[in-house]
């Protein structure tokens, strides 16, 4: 299953921007025509949709089913239906369009974004975090044990070329000060390669944990590992192919587990002033 999700989200994009530019092209050439208007409704809100999070990297979190656009889509596809029966069945590749963008889109939206998570036993509030090893941003071996004496918050991220995954640790940076404020280490963790994970750290220049989670062994011991999980084509640019599910953790400490977040949609993460607040009950308790 995770091997068909790869495939599918390293062609989806491809394809809604192959129907939309050729759908627009021919309205170009040929004058404005309701079904390739339609087919258009189908893929280019979407297109701008991913053009956003790629590019401004600033949201870290989307509505669950994207209503607008989902409206936008219905009524494209309705718009090229009406169009390709007006004309008497003449027009059907704008139909065809249509139905692929419609198509590719709700897959996209009810079945691609769905982690298909459960309840993870290991994560559960007064659970003892398992221990695990990394790799810190210097190349040093680290272990989770030397995190305890503090509350922690840790966030398991799937790597730099995870848009929504960069937009939470811009979050994080720009609430470090108030959590170091508090006494807690912030632990970011990724299985990409190291020299990503020390782009990534000189990027950001706060004094945040920056770990490589190397063959995914972290991830594996917490059960948030993620078979072949890696986009189609990402591997040329040196990521594994297998990587994590987003999850965020908060422990007290002593190393038991106050909170987790384990989100069933990759575009939704937590707000940050819900582990915040989390984190503020526990210290005034103590």
């Amino acid at each position: 299953m995770n091997r068909l999700k790869s495939m599918f989200i390293g062609i989806y994009p491809m394809l809604a921007m192959g129907i939309a530019g050729y759908a627009i092209y021919r309205m170009t050439q040929h004058g404005f025509d309701p079904g390739w208007f339609g087919a258009t409704l189908t893929t280019m809100p979407m297109l701008m949709f991913f053009g956003r999070v790629m590019i401004f990297k600033n949201s870290a979190r989307t509505s669950p089913h994207f209503p607008v656009i989902t409206l936008a889509a219905t009524a494209g596809l309705g718009l090229t239906i009406a169009n390709f029966v007006q004309s008497a069945m003449t027009q059907p590749e704008s139909m065809v369009a249509a139905a692929t963008g419609f198509i590719s889109y709700i897959i996209y939206n009810f079945w691609y974004s769905m982690l298909g998570r459960g309840r993870n036993p290991l994560l559960q509030p007064g659970k003892t975090l398992p221990a695990f090893n990394a790799i810190d941003a210097s190349g040093k071996h680290f272990t989770s044990d030397s995190l305890s004496g503090k509350p922690t918050l840790l966030i398991f991220f799937r790597g730099n070329w995870c848009p929504l995954c960069m937009a939470q640790i811009k979050e994080i940076a720009a609430q470090y000060r108030e959590l170091a404020r508090h006494g807690v280490t912030v632990a970011l963790i990724s299985p990409q390669p190291e020299k990503n994970t020390q782009a990534l750290a000189a990027k950001f220049d706060v004094p945040l944990l920056f770990l490589t989670d190397r063959e995914n062994k972290a991830a594996r011991v917490l059960g948030i590992e993620v078979k072949n999980g890696l986009p189609t084509g990402m591997e040329m640019l040196g990521y594994d192919k297998d990587t994590v599910l987003p999850t965020v953790i908060v422990t007290d400490a002593a190393g038991r587990i106050l909170y987790s977040d384990e989100t069933d949609n990759y575009r939704i993460r937590p707000e940050p002033e819900e582990y915040i607040k989390v984190l503020k009950a526990h210290l005034q308790s103590v």
